[in-house]
């Protein structure tokens, strides 16, 4: 028995999250992409690259050309190490925490399996398009951006109905849990939906309003969630 004072949690799966060997090969593959674009257009750029055009009423904004080709790897990296350095805390404290309210660790490996391999597709296509425009060449930047995002949703709708809790518990949390988890089936296909209509309106609508009005609706469809588990908890 626990000492009084003592609010560690007994987890069945205590094993720590294993490392998403998948995305982080995914993500590597995907900043050496970057950095080989960025090698092949360096001789295309300007040494200084116009990120804000003057006007008459305020000065241009001109940057080196390193920074624009190497923004985006290093975008990637800080992303992967605050994702690591997170799961790490998260390991350390999970104990602290009621299981119920914590993903377990597979998960969370194939959540961040999901992420590492998703996400650098949206940056490789930045990465691309942005010097590209730089260069001064044609390139659909818009639309490319819009089917990457809407893949990203995608992968992410595809992943959301498979986090389940760490362990599942009687009472008000435990209840909460599962409705919280059975709604996540909903928002799973819901944001599958939403990516697919982003990749495919792309091609026929303003790509920057698809994607702005996609990332607006992702909050909606978390709204929708939480109120799908309101309403499970109640009729339980």
């Amino acid at each position: 028995m626990n000492q009084a004072g003592d609010r560690r949690h007994e987890f069945p799966d205590s094993q720590a999250a294993r490392m998403p060997w998948p995305g982080i090969v995914a993500s590597a593959a995907g900043f050496l992409a970057m950095v080989a674009i960025a090698y092949v257009m360096w001789d295309h750029l300007p040494e200084y690259v116009a990120t804000r055009e003057a006007t008459a009423t305020r000065p241009g904004v001109d940057v080196p050309r390193i920074v624009i080709a190497g923004a985006l790897p290093a975008v990637l990296l800080l992303i992967g190490a605050v994702m690591t350095v997170s799961t790490i805390i998260g390991g350390r404290l999970r104990h602290f925490v009621d299981p119920t309210l914590v993903a377990s660790p597979s998960s969370q490996t194939r959540t961040m399996n999901v992420l590492f391999s998703v996400l650098p597709l949206l940056l490789v296509t930045l990465q691309a398009g942005l010097l590209s425009r730089a260069a001064r060449y044609d390139f659909p930047l818009e639309q490319a951006v819009g089917v990457a995002f809407g893949i990203l949703l995608i992968g992410l709708g595809n992943v959301l109905p498979k986090i389940s809790p760490a362990r599942v518990a009687s009472g008000v949390t435990g209840r909460w849990a599962l409705a919280w988890q059975r709604s996540q089936r909903t928002g799973g296909v819901a944001l599958m939906v939403l990516g697919t209509a982003c990749v495919a309106g792309s091609f026929f609508f303003p790509p920057v309003l698809l994607v702005v009005g996609s990332a607006l609706l992702v909050a909606a469809v978390y709204a929708l969630m939480a109120v799908l588990a309101v309403m499970r908890m109640r009729r339980s």
